[in-house]
């Protein structure tokens, strides 16, 4: 009986072991004083470093356990009247460190596999940019002394250079998806402008929630948003070319905007729920019957939701132009592309389909329509 009390003992201890959760960093700090204070800081979701534990360093050396991080992040050691800290990556693994007061940067971790491929990637970044400072010392000495052949062999040779480093931090992506050191890569490549935002997406659509809920891949996600944005009004801008859309008009049939150009075309977004747009559409009517005959056409993109609605708002309003409608409120895909956030709001373009002006109303836009129209017929 003894034995076998002693063996279900020991097999709970087991159990109790393999269910505890958490870590222990083990450092050498040599150099430090006895009794120096070791604070283990966090960053909170919302950016702000808190203190989540602390140590003493004795005879060189520190040990302290700590519960499993709750969202992979990076946390820090600072040290007590010292400048500096030591980075690492919070991890359910034991790690290792080889901490010099000096030069706290320079410090060695070793850990599980998130601190590994961590270290990796500084290590490579540092070594990428410190042969992009070599190859610009030699640059500049280059162009300082005229010689202009070897001016273009080392600019090329730093521009292979910088495309091998982005080409090894996407390969890092792609060999680790599920890794904090991939939304590392994938926030650095975007700012570097060698992945488009619509790139980063797709690669952070693969990554798993956990690490898409951490502090840096809700990060990387505001990012990414905010730059699928810029990009989209960028689009959108005067002097670029209107993109092109297909919809459904109000008896079902599908119209593009190519189909609907004139030598002058008005994108008007409007809905019959918007009472500015309504207040407007007069105006618009009494230029369309104006203008319409000099090449004036007009295509309304409607964010209404119910058809009944828009058809009425159509026959009411008296606007016998083009029409088109997904029928999907704020959510209407037309303008979402051309990054509408509120209507009324107006894109003319000209013949070849080009932004020339946008956001009229009133007098500015008939005034507008008149100089184009007038020039087109000189």
């Amino acid at each position: 009986m003894k034995r076998i009390a002693l063996l279900v003992t020991t097999l709970l201890l087991v159990a109790c072991q393999k269910d505890q959760k958490g870590y222990t960093i083990t450092a050498d700090a040599s150099g430090f004083e006895n009794g120096t204070a070791v604070y283990v800081n966090a960053i909170s979701q919302s950016n702000r470093p808190i203190i989540i534990d602390s140590t003493v360093i004795q005879e060189g050396k520190f040990q302290i356990t700590l519960p499993a991080p709750e969202s992979n992040d990076f946390n820090y050691l600072t040290f007590k009247n010292l400048q500096g800290n030591v980075l690492f990556l919070a991890e359910n693994n034991p790690i290792e460190m080889t901490i010099f007061k000096d030069s706290m940067r320079s410090s060695i971790i070793k850990g599980g596999a998130e601190n590994q491929l961590f270290f990796t990637y500084l290590s490579a970044l540092k070594k990428y940019n410190k042969e992009k400072t070599e190859l610009d010392t030699q640059l500049h000495i280059a162009s300082k002394l005229g010689e202009t052949e070897k001016t273009s062999t080392i600019a090329a040779q730093k521009q292979e250079l910088i495309e091998q480093e982005k080409q090894f931090r996407k390969d890092l992506v792609n060999k680790n998806v599920n890794s904090l050191v991939s939304v590392m890569a994938i926030t650095d490549l975007l700012k570097l402008k060698a992945l488009s935002a619509e790139e980063a997406r797709q690669k952070f659509t693969a990554i798993n929630d956990t690490i898409k809920s951490s502090r840096l891949g809700k990060n990387l996600n505001l990012i990414i948003n905010n730059t699928m944005t810029a990009s989209m009004q960028k689009k959108t801008d005067i002097g670029y070319e209107a993109q092109d859309f297909s919809a459904p008009t109000p008896d079902g049939k599908l119209l593009s905007l190519k189909e609907s150009m004139g030598k002058i075309t008005i994108i008007d977004f409007w809905a019959s729920w918007c009472r500015p747009c309504r207040m407007e559409n007069p105006n618009v009517v009494k230029l369309y019957k104006k203008y319409h005959d000099k090449g004036l056409n007009i295509i309304g993109v409607s964010l209404d939701k119910k058809q009944q609605a828009w058809t009425k708002a159509i026959v009411d309003d008296k606007l016998d132009w083009y029409h088109v409608s997904n029928l999907q409120f704020w959510q209407e895909p037309i303008a979402k592309a051309y990054g509408v956030r509120s209507i009324p709001a107006t894109f003319i373009l000209d013949e070849k389909g080009n932004i020339i002006a946008k956001n009229l109303r009133g007098p500015a836009l008939e005034n507008k329509i008149s100089e184009l129209l007038e020039e087109k017929s000189l």
